[in-house]
């Protein structure tokens, strides 16, 4: 966690370039309109004064609900951790770090090949997310494939609870968003409690471009109803699903996201909505998605300023790659990704050190790399303290010219806490690394993984807890299944 960096945060649009991504998004709100499958919600924006066209479910939403939801929207959202050492405080420049969602392969850190990820490939990322002291909040990264494909999110949500006391993020994959909520609610003693402690979000996502999808409105109206952190963010690519100017999908990405909100915020008002888009662009030698771009930093830069304009907790992204391996590609853009995020102000920066080859693939070594990278921007962002003290004026009069610092009580008092000590990266002398058998840093990063993964014990639920919660996801694969 950044507290508050003390740094000037990083704005990339001007007042006047502001107030026009605004009223373009209004314009496209206002005069397109958006699609919204699920008829619950067509009928709750046609009540409100939306223009609704039922034969088409075509919505086109005028600039007051809009300007009227975001007034209604949480400023300061609470997610919470099973431990409440671990609760977080979304709001204003507080920066925080999590894993991403749903690979459907891991790069195994033990063979090194890659394979389908299982449930036990959840259990295993949770509980290096729960030991690192640089990620505050946990997603699923993997799918757990072993299992049947209706239950997977339900498993996926199981392995996380039970492997962690920090906050935990969901994915939308279109289950039933209640199954999920009573899995949480069985660890902290019934919904009610889950909402003064909400230890689960979800993310979710609309169909871009512009249309909000059946299960996903539905549940983002669930979580919204259920006083539970809902991030409902956009994620097109540039020159295929958005424009192919940064502009143009900066202002189709900022639609689908406030009008996500309009139905959040007229299903619950102050209901607790994280603002962001996952927008990166679309290739044109390959087509592929791009995890590592440029253009996906830049779009994370801009949405966190329109965030801050609009006095909303910020969603943003980093720590991925599209390389397919762990190499000099994944740690270049993965550090330029986190460097970028974190100087946005963004208050849940997801994706760290999670996905290889386009968010296909899972690595727990690069978290590990990611977490690394995060201690170095947190001790950049926090900038210089300048007091008396700090300032060693009689000190620097003590040595004088041609004198030295290393035996002088200031600098014993002040190493450890001015300045950043690796605790992964290398900076032994060439012969003590060639000593110590010339490890690059995928490999250091391999051992300790493995190190962390043989020590850590995450804090066990108690018996009665884990046996609700066994008891509430044999009950939602029963009603899953049985359909």
């Amino acid at each position: 966690m950044i507290e508050s960096p003390k740094i000037g945060i990083f704005e990339i649009f001007s007042k006047d370039e502001l107030n026009r991504i605004h009223t373009a998004t209004l314009d496209v709100l206002e005069r397109t309109g958006v699609r919204v499958e699920e008829e619950k919600a067509l009928e709750l924006l046609n009540s409100i004064g939306a223009n609704v066209d039922f034969s088409t479910k075509i919505v086109k939403i005028p600039k007051h609900i809009v300007e009227d939801a975001i007034k209604y929207s949480a400023r300061t959202v609470q997610f919470a951790g099973r431990n409440n050492k671990f609760d977080l405080k979304l709001e204003g420049k507080r920066v925080n770090f999590g894993l991403g969602e749903g690979a459907i392969n891991i790069l195994d850190y033990k063979t090194g090949s890659i394979r389908p990820s299982t449930k036990n490939d959840i259990i295993n990322s949770t509980k290096l997310a729960d030991a690192l002291s640089n990620i505050d909040f946990v997603m699923p990264l993997f799918t757990a494939q072993d299992v049947p494909k209706p239950v997977m999110p339900l498993h996926d949500l199981h392995a996380s609870l039970k492997n962690t006391e920090k906050p935990i993020m969901v994915v939308d994959f279109g289950l039933d968003a209640t199954l999920l909520i009573n899995m949480a609610a069985s660890v902290v003693g019934g919904r009610d409690k889950l909402k003064d402690r909400p230890i689960l979000g979800m993310y979710s996502e609309p169909i871009s471009p512009l249309t909000h999808g059946r299960e996903h409105t539905r549940n983002l109206i669930e979580f919204a109803k259920a006083e539970l952190p809902i991030v409902y963010i956009p994620s097109p690519a540039s020159c295929s699903t958005a424009p192919a100017t940064m502009a143009g999908a900066i202002v189709q990405s900022n639609a689908e996201t406030l009008s996500g909100n309009v139905i959040a915020q007229f299903s619950k008002k102050g209901a607790r909505f994280i603002y962001g888009a996952d927008t990166s662009n679309m290739d044109q030698r390959t087509g592929v998605f791009s995890y590592g771009a440029p253009e996906w930093m830049i779009v994370n830069l801009a949405m966190a300023q329109l965030g801050r304009h609009y006095e909303l907790p910020i969603w943003s992204t980093g720590g991925c790659s599209d390389s397919k391996i762990l190499d000099s590609q994944a740690t270049l853009e993965a550090s330029l990704s986190l460097f970028a995020a974190a100087s946005s102000g963004a208050n849940l920066i997801h994706d760290v050190g999670s996905f290889l080859n386009f968010g296909l693939t899972g690595s727990l070594e690069l978290i590990t790399i990611c977490d690394e990278i995060i201690s170095m921007i947190s001790y950049i962002l926090k900038g210089v303290e300048v007091n008396d003290e700090s300032l060693a004026l009689d000190v620097i009069d003590e040595v004088g010219p041609g004198g030295q610092f290393i035996t002088q009580e200031h600098t014993l008092k002040f190493f450890k806490k001015e300045h950043w000590m690796p605790k992964l990266l290398d900076r032994q002398t060439r012969s003590t690394w060639e000593k110590t058998g010339s490890k690059d840093l995928a490999t250091r990063a391999n051992e300790r993984t493995k190190e962390i993964l043989s020590k850590h014990q995450p804090t066990p639920l108690s018996k009665d807890i884990e046996k609700d919660l066994d008891n509430e996801l044999r009950k939602a694969e029963e009603k899953i299944l049985q359909k």
